[in-house]
């Protein structure tokens, strides 16, 4: 009887901790984010077409406070082998990067210099893939800004030269500053910020299961890419369904015509993700959040564009 019951105990455990890990999963991913800062914006020497990015107030905001913390010393900054950096290290170092592009600057202005050239994001954060609802959450662990400086841009390339500025690990902040109340006010950033996640082992196959269980079976509710409602249930049947052509030579007429081809695009296809999220930030200890509305599935298009699968996932509110 105590072996039965020891199995029954063992078998229950296996089962909670089966059924813990198909609802969700937790990874840790580091990528860059560009939240666009293209000069002609600043010198109106580049004129791009039409990108998805933070707008300059919001974006020019962010720089200020992640500075102004960095420079009040509310925050240390590291390098990528997280040693602590002194601030005047930094100084000099981004004042010999610009001088490399023929730009002096005085150590007293370099703050103040760099805030509309500062474009681009590294983060390393936890990822939470939810299979059952499809949530997506963040949570940062650290962040390291980018100056970027556009020496070309174009529809097909964008030609870049960029200085990563320092680490900042937002629970790292100075103990002599724990009881202070200054600046605990969050600064939201209503823009909307792209970007792609690849999805890899274990959670690719779960999550991609999941949504195409719920997109299919309608479980779910969800959106055109664009954001429009589908017309019917059959135009989200479609979008699983690659359509093509193909040539084939007949030799007894010794002709060529084309024929319509079908093939399925399945779970193990969606090899990304783009996420659209929204940043606020606090100005205390620099601590970034992202809050994801929605996210856009891809799969391969050739080695190097994604092409969407044409449904919007919505965040599920609780």
């Amino acid at each position: 009887m105590k072996k039965i019951s020891i199995f029954v105990i063992l078998v229950s455990v296996f089962a909670f901790a089966f059924s813990q890990r198909t609802d969700y999963s937790i990874e840790y991913e580091t990528h860059k984010v560009g939240v666009f800062n293209p000069q002609w914006e600043v010198s109106g020497t580049l004129n791009p077409k039409k990108y998805e990015h933070i707008t300059g107030y919001f974006r020019e905001e962010l720089a200020k406070i992640i500075l102004d913390g960095v420079s009040q010393k509310r925050v240390k900054v590291y390098d990528n082998r997280k040693r602590e950096l002194n601030i005047d290290t930094v100084i000099n170092k981004i004042i010999a990067f610009e001088k490399t592009l023929g730009v002096t600057i005085d150590k007293s202005n370099v703050w103040d210099y760099i805030i509309p050239f500062i474009s681009a994001y590294d983060f390393e954060e936890a990822v939470t893939y939810n299979f059952r609802n499809l949530n997506i959450e963040k949570k940062i662990i650290s962040y390291q800004p980018y100056i970027v400086h556009y020496k070309s841009f174009r529809e097909d390339a964008v030609d870049t030269v960029q200085f990563p500025l320092f680490w900042i690990f937002p629970k790292d902040t100075l103990k002599d500053n724990a009881k202070s109340t200054e600046n605990l006010n969050t600064f939201l950033i209503p823009d909307t910020v792209l970007s792609v996640l690849e999805l890899k082992y274990p959670v690719k196959m779960p999550f991609t299961s999941s949504l195409f269980d719920q997109v299919q079976n309608k479980k779910i509710h969800v959106l055109t890419s664009d954001g429009e409602e589908f017309k019917s249930p059959k135009d989200i049947d479609d979008l699983f369904v690659q359509k093509g052509s193909a040539s084939i030579y007949d030799d007894q007429t010794e002709t060529e015509r084309l024929i319509d081809t079908y093939s399925d695009i399945t779970a193990e296809d969606i090899t990304a993700i783009r996420i659209a999220e929204n940043w606020a930030i606090t100005p205390y200890n620099l601590e970034i959040k992202k809050i994801v509305q929605y996210f856009l599935p891809l799969y391969p298009y050739d080695d190097n564009v994604y092409k969407q699968l044409g449904i919007r996932v919505l965040k599920i509110r609780n």
